[in-house]
């Protein structure tokens, strides 16, 4: 009979890492454990992980100050501390936290969350380590051919140099998704308590929010990307958006469009009643990687090619 151990190693590899979609990972456990008895194991061994884990968050509550302490103090290497946050941000009920508001007044909150950005490949190959897709890492000096946009010179369509270096900074950095960027579509003066930003008056923007990390682990700025891979409603299922209809910022009358744009240097400069501007900001497309440990249990950039 296998053990939780193992249960747990495909857990991570399969769920975690890969997360695979319900039936692929059906096929996955029939392939890993032919006979039944080991697959019905699994399943009650993953419904009591699943029985368990939601007792703790019925249990634990935290609060928008709590979450926002945690993203700015917490070292992202750490993997126990990541798996933590992940489970803070994935909760049925979790605090969104305030942003502010940009030049043209438009008001912004984030609806915390874990896996809302894909990368462009998602099993490049690499001889290190895949760290979960909560984390990954950026290349702003590459520009995927879809969807179509003027080609900057000397960018290439993917990551065939390495970015696998000790210059983990370099045209790029690595980042923890925190969750999805939603602006306020009544009138903002409609916006005076806690008790309004409750109300259904949110709607997304398509841009995710990140935690830029370095090689330390510690949080350097909070930043914006925008999603290239939104889920098809009709065909209920992620697709990379083909056309050059993405970018654009609700309230900005200038028709900018935005891939990539910083909103603040610290997590705690977050709040209502800030101005904040769309900085760094780039106006095309740029690659999402899977992230990878080195050997020195730090994490940085892996390539696709």
């Amino acid at each position: 009979m296998p053990t939780d151990t193992e249960f747990q190693a495909f857990w991570d590899e399969e769920v975690t890492n890969k997360r695979t979609a319900c039936l692929k990972l059906r096929e996955a456990v029939c392939e890993r454990w032919p006979v039944k008895a080991d697959r019905m194991a699994f399943f009650a061994w993953s419904k009591a992980r699943a029985d368990k884990r939601f007792k703790e968050r019925e249990i634990t509550n935290v609060s928008a100050r709590e979450l926002t302490e945690m993203l700015a103090t917490m070292n992202f290497n750490n993997d126990i501390l990541r798996g933590k946050l992940v489970d803070i941000l994935e909760r049925s009920v979790v605090p969104w936290l305030p942003v502010g508001n940009d030049r043209t007044g438009a008001i912004y909150r984030i609806v915390p969350g874990a896996f809302g950005l894909l990368p462009d490949q998602q099993d490049p190959k690499t001889n290190r380590e895949l760290v979960p897709m909560n984390v990954l890492g950026v290349n702003t000096n590459v520009q995927p051919k879809i969807p179509s946009r003027s080609r900057k010179l000397n960018f290439s369509e993917e990551s065939t140099k390495s970015n696998e270096s000790d210059d983990s900074d370099y045209a790029g950095f690595v980042f923890h998704q925190i969750g999805n960027l939603e602006y306020w579509a009544d009138d903002p003066d409609n916006l005076r308590s806690y008790d309004d930003v409750a109300k259904e008056n949110w709607l997304p923007t398509q841009f995710h929010v990140v935690m830029r990390f370095g090689r330390n682990g510690a949080a350097n700025g909070v930043y914006v990307i925008y999603d290239f891979y939104p889920e098809d409603e009709y065909l209920q299922e992620r697709r990379k958006v083909d056309d050059d209809d993405w970018g654009y910022l609700p309230s900005d009358l200038t028709d900018r469009q935005i891939a990539f744009a910083k909103i603040a240097n610290k997590i705690t400069d977050l709040r209502f009643g800030r101005t904040f501007d769309f900085t760094e900001a780039l106006d095309y497309p740029v690659e999402l990687v899977r992230a990878v440990k080195t050997p020195e249990n730090t994490i940085i950039r892996a390539t696709v090619a």
